[in-house]
């Protein structure tokens, strides 16, 4: 167990819970709507039970490396997400917007996967194939600014973060001097937990029965791996997943 804040059993039982909803609800029964806005919705919801999924894994204790297969399902779920969108009638523009849109959740789910992403050392058509189901190029700086370190060296980077109440100081992380990153690394990391208070499930471990899948900085994770930063700091940070970055750093 890395995840103390729930016991064995609620790992156990929401993992089988998320486990069959994505068995159940996935792609052949997405595309079998016949409502546009029930498989745009349906979409949606299921890339977001599988990275909530992931993330229970973790916690759990899971092995790392098993995890491959969970991140490439969620990488599918993007790309379903992406053709259905898409594929919207010019109509039904409203609808993709609303499941296009850039929102918090799509920042640090984004981050997470690279941090993931990184941590498995995928090839580079591997990590492409990450990049380009997050979608979203210069839209949201922490998003391009990792999409530039892990291989795409074309994506277009933007000016600030979509949400600089947020995401400011992990911003200037990754766009400072590497002999002050750890100092600031470590600083956001203290504030972590109130910074993404906005997050839908910044209080779930007070919510109903499963609202709670963890709670993991993997977005400072992220920074840790891909800029090399000395981590001592952040150690001791209950939010601090060190499992996933000591994986990253093996030899």
């Amino acid at each position: 167990m890395r995840d103390t804040n729930k016991d064995e059993s609620y790992f156990s039982k929401h993992i089988e819970v998320r486990e069959r909803y994505a068995s159940e609800m996935g792609s052949d029964y997405i595309k079998s709507l016949s409502r546009d806005e029930g498989r745009a919705g349906a979409a949606y919801s299921f890339q977001k039970d599988i990275i909530e999924l992931i993330i229970l894994k973790y916690g759990q204790g899971d092995a790392i490396e098993s995890l491959r297969s969970d991140l490439w399902r969620w990488v599918e779920a993007m790309e379903l997400q992406a053709q259905i969108n898409y594929g919207l009638p010019t109509d039904k523009k409203n609808v993709r917007d609303m499941y296009e849109k850039v929102v918090l959740t799509t920042v640090y789910n984004a981050l997470t996967i690279f941090a993931f992403a990184a941590a498995l050392r995928l090839d580079a058509t591997e990590m492409m194939r990450v990049i380009n189901a997050i979608r979203h190029p210069g839209e949201d700086a922490l998003i391009d600014e990792a999409a530039r370190a892990l291989g795409d060296s074309k994506w277009p980077v933007a000016q600030t973060c979509k949400f600089p109440k947020v995401y400011t100081p992990l911003l200037e992380v990754w766009r400072s001097p590497a002999e002050q990153r750890a100092e600031k690394l470590q600083a956001f990391g203290n504030q972590w937990k109130r910074k993404i208070r906005p997050i839908y499930w910044s209080n779930s471990l007070k919510g109903a029965e499963g609202a709670y899948f963890g709670y993991w900085c993997f977005d400072i994770a992220l920074a840790a791996i891909v800029l090399n930063i000395d981590d001592h700091g952040l150690r001791s940070n209950p939010y601090y997943p060190a499992d996933l970055v000591d994986y990253a750093r093996r030899a």
